[in-house]
């Protein structure tokens, strides 16, 4: 059962806070220079409104489809990164409907897949998630989205049952 992150775009206040705990949460001795600031999400400013967009973590992802090397692979529940298989083809990057891949080279030293990973490497989470000031993002699976969307649907079936009787 695939996981993602729900964004609630009316609690976003664009503080960027998730950015900076993605950068420390995948920072190592490799990456961790100021200059190599690669989150695996990004706040976008829409109209209005800010809101994080990263990874969907796609059930049959067609990254995963179009990496020649397997160094994205479809795991229980996200899209797993194996960066030292990448040949920096960017396939993904193509191959992704939402934009949200991206490789980066850090000069020198090796190819890195710069995409949500939930943060599989930490037992807490998503730090992203964790760190949010407003609670506007929360770690999700498939099958509480689809209880999600049947209470709704019985909720609105109610309201309009109801309405019917005035």
């Amino acid at each position: 059962m695939t996981q993602f992150i729900h964004v609630n775009h009316e609690r976003c206040i664009g503080c960027r806070t998730c950015e900076i705990a993605c950068v420390q949460a995948h920072a190592d001795n490799k990456s961790s220079n100021d200059s190599h600031f690669h989150p695996r999400l990004r706040v976008l400013k829409l109209h209005s409104s800010t809101q994080p967009v990263m990874c969907h973590q796609c059930e049959n992802a067609p990254c995963v489809a179009a990496c020649p090397v397997q160094a994205l692979v479809q795991e229980e529940n996200c899209v797993a990164i194996y960066e030292s298989l990448c040949i920096g083809c960017k396939n993904c990057v193509m191959a992704c409907p939402f934009g949200v891949i991206d490789i980066g080279l850090v000069p020198g030293q090796y190819l890195q897949i710069v995409k949500c990973d939930l943060c599989q490497q930490q037992e807490s989470g998503p730090e992203c998630v964790r760190v949010c000031p407003t609670e506007a993002l929360e770690i999700k699976d498939s099958e509480g989205v689809k209880q999600q969307a049947s209470l709704r649907r019985q909720a609105a079936a109610l309201q309009s049952a109801y309405s019917s009787l005035k």
